[in-house]
């Protein structure tokens, strides 16, 4: 009696026990899945930051170039000018005698 009283007893034990160390372990499981979920999306947010910065310096250049190119348009617009004010200011000569 005491023999069939204790294998119960251990029985009970041992189940208790195996269902105890399921929940732990899958504490554990779930522990790491969001732990390698962390590294995941952290990895994710530093390639996002990387292209973000990558976008705006290629921005910036771009700007920078766009403001060379109107600066030189400006600069060939006033060249233009002059030439054509140096021009009318020579006056009309009669080139109908002069070498083609």
């Amino acid at each position: 009696m005491i023999l069939k009283l204790k294998f119960k007893t251990v029985f009970v034990l041992s189940f208790t026990t195996l269902f105890f160390w399921q929940g732990v372990a899958d504490a554990a499981s779930i522990s790491t899945r969001v732990r390698v979920l962390e590294s995941k999306v952290a990895k994710h947010d530093k390639q996002l930051a990387d292209s973000v910065k990558m976008q705006q310096q290629g921005q910036a250049e771009i700007d920078r170039s766009l403001a060379k190119m109107k600066a030189m348009e400006k600069k060939m617009q006033k060249m233009l000018e002059q030439d054509k004010s140096k021009k009318n200011a020579q006056g009309k000569t009669d080139k109908r005698y002069a070498f083609p």
